[in-house]
């Protein structure tokens, strides 16, 4: 029963994280955004964590249900996790792809629903969830924008906006193209 609870745990935790952190304006959340677009070293720790989250999950999975082989490809995913420069770029591409982001969610939704492949569902939220709180490339190219840097430092609010900030719709060839649209005068 216990193991029970504990994997509940890990399943909720990438949800109720998503819903209170994500767009935060905390002021914890303006240090965090801050320190993961100025140092290698918090992303590295930040992928980490997630790693170390990732193997306690597959350990109490492990623990519930002992002889499980589903458990293996997620472990693969986590194994290749060790290198910070894979998993950077992993994460920056799940980011700055929304049709890869996409397609990893659907996957996971539906392999959620093969009981070999719990596991690996979700090793899947898990990187999704580290995807939505890691820098893109925009706000990594922002960040050395002197005029824009003082201005996220002057309002740490503004750096919250901006790295969550994802406009990767293809829009209509009028949108926002300055035409005006008949209907409109």
């Amino acid at each position: 029963m216990t193991w029970n609870m504990l994997q509940l745990i890990f399943c909720a935790m990438p949800f109720v994280l998503s819903l209170t952190l994500y767009k935060s304006r905390h002021p914890f959340m303006a240090a965090f955004y801050d320190a993961m677009t100025r140092s290698a070293k918090a992303r590295k720790l930040y992928v980490q964590v997630v790693l170390v989250l990732l193997l306690l999950f597959h350990y109490v999975y492990t623990g519930g249900h002992p002889g499980e082989f589903g458990v293996l490809p997620s472990t693969a995913v986590c194994a290749v996790m060790f290198s910070f420069k894979r998993a950077d770029k992993w994460l920056r591409g799940l980011l700055d792809r929304p049709r890869a982001f996409g397609t990893l969610a659907l996957m996971a939704l539906g392999t959620g629903f093969v009981p070999h492949l719990y596991t690996t569902a979700v090793t899947a939220v898990y990187l999704l969830l580290a995807a939505l709180f890691y820098p893109s490339v925009r706000v990594m190219t922002e960040w050395s924008d002197r005029s824009r840097l003082s201005g996220w430092v002057k309002h740490p609010e503004l750096l919250a906006e901006s790295y969550h900030d994802h406009h990767h719709a293809k829009l209509p060839h009028n949108a926002d193209s300055g035409n005006l649209d008949i209907s409109a005068q």
